[in-house]
């Protein structure tokens, strides 16, 4: 690790949710002090205090609060608001939106206390406006990075791509954008290719036998017995999903169900549409392992015959063959990796706030090594001679600003100046070397092996699934 990497490592975070952030911290080990948070939500602020409660402030509205008073940070994480940015959004107005002044807040935090390392992560809609959002942070003062991610490429059973942006102040950058983009593609492609056999559902969700599933089941087949009394009685004209499923059928020519799937009245569906929608996606799966999203159209109910889950949101209802059952709200929290056995769960927390945590949450695997690789991109040593709030000398770069920009970065200096330019060449071949030493440096210490080979999800799963087991034996 390099000379100037701080311990404890000053962290705070932005629309927290469920503190993914602080969870990957603690799996791995890694010495911090979680300085803030912020939730605009009841629940996620609930669960923070009781798990994950920040040493200086919780905020509630990120829109309100002075910047100038938030605490200074050297690693910033925040999941701003998808819905500007969701295909589900129809005639959505991207960063016209009124959600999407929050990523504008978060903005204004870099520009006004600058810390050395931002990620950004959301939803893979954002790419509509990405150049826009990216010329934003760049301006800003950083390097920015984009990459995909998603827990499934990680072997694990969940479907959740995301934009991951990367934000390296540019006067600490160890290297060149290019350099950087490089360096996160390969890395992350090192860490598919070993990430070895995809886990089961079965292994990521709680025992059939567990208070929980049992109270769920109770709680469904009460229901059920309601519905079949009244013979699952629909609305009175005829529903428009029925012409859906009409047109859906034409898919099943020729495919009968296969004699060991659950039926609709095994899974205890209640739901007319649900329970059409689940026999003809079994007839389609043709006997494979099925899971769907039963909250959706037929059609784009995310349907998946390899046992993996699609996308988990607050309001699906994942119906899963292989657990013959639908997927219990607490499940959707512990599918992203969370520790659930160590958590506290505040009284106020029922299966709706669960499901609505879970749905909104980042992966904890999936944030552990994007905090890696974003550690790595940064020369600490360097980082360690700045000073550490020189937010007084940059203003807001936000669109429709009066304001100019007082802060350049040396790039941008550079391109005025013939000499500053030749020694920015000079500095950057010199650095090139060193990037190459302390970023191996890095991703020995960050648990990423040499050779590109990782056991980050080896780690992760360890100290997520078997909490006996210390980190540090998991380590290379």
């Amino acid at each position: 690790m390099p000379v100037g990497f701080p311990h404890p490592l000053l962290v705070g975070t932005d629309c927290s949710g469920l503190e993914a952030t602080i969870f990957a911290l603690r799996a791995m080990g890694l010495p911090h002090r979680h300085l803030f948070s912020s939730d605009i939500a009841s629940a996620p602020k609930a669960m923070i205090l009781a798990n994950a409660k920040p040493e200086k402030a919780f905020y509630d509205d990120i829109l309100v609060r002075r910047h100038e008073d938030t605490p200074w940070v050297q690693l910033y994480i925040a999941g701003f608001s998808c819905k500007p940015f969701s295909s589900l959004h129809h005639g959505t107005k991207l960063l016209r939106e009124k959600e999407a002044q929050v990523f504008f807040a978060t903005v204004r935090y870099l520009t006004t206390k600058r810390p050395l390392l931002f990620i950004f992560e959301n939803v893979l809609g954002m790419r509509r406006c990405l150049k826009k959002v990216m010329r934003i942070l760049r301006e800003a003062g950083y390097v920015v990075v984009v990459q995909v991610m998603d827990p499934a490429q990680l072997a694990e059973p969940v479907h959740r791509p995301r934009l991951y942006l990367f934000g390296v102040r540019a006067d600490v950058a160890i290297a060149t954008t290019a350099a950087l983009e490089k360096f996160v593609q390969e890395t992350w492609q090192a860490l598919m290719a070993s990430a070895g056999p995809v886990a089961s559902i079965s292994q990521r969700t709680l025992p059939g036998n567990r208070p929980e599933v049992l109270r769920f089941l109770c709680e469904q087949k009460e229901k059920f017995i309601k519905a079949k009394a009244k013979a699952f009685p629909g609305q009175k004209a005829e529903p428009k999903w029925t012409e859906r499923h009409r047109c859906f059928s034409s898919k099943l020519h020729g495919k009968p169900p296969g004699s060991t799937m659950p039926s609709a009245d095994d899974m205890l569906l209640a739901n007319p549409r649900q329970r059409d929608a689940w026999e003809k996606l079994v007839r389609l799966g043709g006997g494979k392992r099925i899971v769907a999203d039963l909250s959706q159209n037929i059609d784009r109910s995310g349907f998946r015959a390899d046992g993996s889950l699609p996308t988990v949101t607050p309001g699906s209802v994942l119906a899963s063959s292989l657990l013959r059952r639908t997927i219990v709200p607490i499940e959707k929290v512990m599918l992203h990796a969370f520790p659930v056995h160590r958590m506290v769960f505040p009284s106020e927390i029922r299966g709706r706030e669960l499901e609505s945590l879970g749905g909104n949450t980042m992966h904890v695997q999936v944030v552990a090594v994007a905090i890696c690789i974003g550690l790595a991109l940064v020369d600490w040593d360097l980082a360690a001679k700045c000073a550490a709030n020189v937010g007084t000398q940059c203003q807001s770069l936000l669109p429709g600003s009066a304001s100019k920009q007082a802060l350049r970065t040396t790039a941008q200096l550079a391109s005025g100046s013939k000499a500053l330019k030749r020694k920015q060449g000079g500095r950057m071949s010199t650095k090139w070397g060193a990037f190459e030493v302390r970023s191996l440096k890095c991703m020995q210490a960050c648990c990423l092996r040499q050779h590109s080979r990782s056991t980050v999800h080896r780690v992760a799963e360890k100290s997520f699934f078997a909490p006996e087991i210390p980190v540090s034996s998991a380590l290379p």
